[in-house]
């Protein structure tokens, strides 16, 4: 058994040593990365490698799984790379500062970027941003002072709103009736892409 694990150090090791020496072989079959067009990138484009080691796509080597010619994972292009859309933030603190006081986004303290709060009414909170193309992802997830009480949430998306849902020990909570107190904050990032 310890020769076996031996043995699959030594190979991993190889193989991170081929990849860190040959830049331009990918880590599975397929001919050379700079030969398979991503987001329009490579030597035929223009493009060729960024100053983080990989090609210009997000994540170098192994996100090159987009259809060709759109991209890096999903088909989404970096942000101000060839042919890329624009890709904006949403981000934000959510808080209620007391049972049925009302939701809000933070500032001062904290950044909101793209988000105003809607209502929200005894199943979500509803949040609101520009239309966008495309969305990406939106996260939401409790401080460390819902969390311990167990509170949990989640997002639903549209082109140009987030609904946010709360939850308790695995069970719907209503929204105006929660609150953990003056500081406790659910927090929201989301990436989407511009019209």
């Amino acid at each position: 058994m310890r020769r076996l694990r031996v043995a699959a150090a030594v190979a991993a090791v190889a193989v991170l040593a081929t990849a860190a020496v040959s830049p331009g072989t990918p880590p599975h079959p397929g001919g050379p990365a700079a030969e398979r067009p991503v987001g329009g990138d490579g030597p035929a484009a223009g493009g060729g490698f960024d100053v983080f080691g990989g090609f210009d796509d997000f994540g170098g080597y192994g996100a090159v799984g987009g259809p060709s010619g759109q991209g890096g994972p999903g088909g989404f292009p970096r942000p101000g790379g060839f042919g890329a859309g624009r890709l904006r933030t949403l981000a934000g603190v959510l808080r209620q500062d007391r049972p049925g006081s009302g939701w809000y986004l933070v500032r001062g303290a904290h950044l909101a970027l793209g988000l105003e709060v809607a209502y929200a009414d005894h199943q979500q909170i509803v949040l609101r941003f520009p239309t966008a193309r495309r969305v990406v992802s939106v996260l939401c997830g409790p401080d460390e002072t819902y969390a311990p009480l167990g509170y949990s949430c989640g997002a639903s998306v549209s082109l140009d709103e987030v609904r946010v849902r709360l939850g308790r020990n695995g069970r719907p909570v209503d929204p105006t009736a929660t609150a953990a107190g003056q500081y406790a904050n659910f927090w929201l990032l989301g990436l989407v892409e511009q019209r």
